[in-house]
């Protein structure tokens, strides 16, 4: 006592067997009976063994995680390396057929440009229900390249002044507007029984795609010189897909230009 308060006990160990609270007793015991062993750890020697353990316990624990995880990934390999195979053989069967297909393609155009006379035989076989008005309100000029082959080139081109009105030659619905150039566009017009008319080197469009026309129509107006040509308007006429001479089907006379 000092000072009228009592004293507080120190705190110690005692003896071996009375540690601090907190710390560890170990006894160690042999068979035999002999040189028995105690072992103390202390309380800071007690933390750092449960912080070890811990450590100790998780790295068990990710390691058993990522060993279960590559086990199911080492049992995915061959059921992928399966699936890449089938792959590999879809891919070269689809590359065989895509051979096979550009192959006929070329057959094909090559067995409409053989049948081209005769679609223009045909074509002109349909008469007058199949006839169709000139493009332009004045005769203009058919330049001598384009009519000295018009079905199997491409059309006509027909010399007219830059801007001159482009007319449906007969009535349809557009099917396609294709923007070439700044101030060049195609027009295609599809007809009845399996005719279109296509007109090329065009400005100024007025229809869209959809569009129903009556025959005379202002679709356009006619474009400028290119570069092999003064301004004019390129005229097609296809039947079932195939070039036609435009020429056979145009109405004739003086008011529709100067196919006589």
């Amino acid at each position: 006592m000092t000072g009228g308060m009592p004293e507080k006990p120190k705190r110690g160990y005692g003896n071996i067997y009375t540690p601090n609270a907190g710390a560890m007793v170990i006894h160690v015991h042999r068979e035999s009976g002999l040189a028995n062993r105690t072992i103390i750890l202390t309380l800071r020697q007690v933390r750092l063994l449960k912080i070890g353990l811990t450590i100790a316990a998780v790295l068990i624990g990710l390691g058993s995680i990522s060993w279960f995880y590559l086990a199911s990934q080492a049992v995915r390999v061959p059921l992928l390396t399966k699936r890449v195979s089938t792959l590999q053989h879809e891919v070269a069967r689809l590359d065989t057929l895509q051979v096979a297909l550009n192959e006929l393609d070329g057959r094909f155009h090559q067995v409409q440009r053989m049948l081209g006379v005769a679609t223009s035989e045909s074509a002109r076989a349909q008469g007058a229900a199949s006839s169709f008005d000139w493009p332009l309100p004045s005769a203009g000029t058919i330049l001598s390249d384009s009519a000295s082959d018009a079905a199997s080139h491409s059309g006509i081109d027909i010399a007219v002044p830059r801007g001159t009105p482009v007319r449906a030659a007969g009535a349809g619905v557009v099917v396609e507007i294709q923007t070439q150039a700044p101030h060049e566009s195609l027009l295609r017009v599809a007809h009845r029984d399996g005719y279109e008319t296509i007109y090329g080197n065009v400005d100024s469009v007025r229809v869209a795609q959809g569009d129903s026309l009556r025959a005379g129509a202002i679709i356009a107006s006619s474009g400028g010189p290119t570069a092999s040509l003064p301004a004019h308007l390129h005229f097609e006429l296809k039947y079932g897909g195939v070039n036609v001479d435009p020429t056979s089907l145009l109405k004739k006379g003086s008011q529709h230009g100067n196919v006589q």
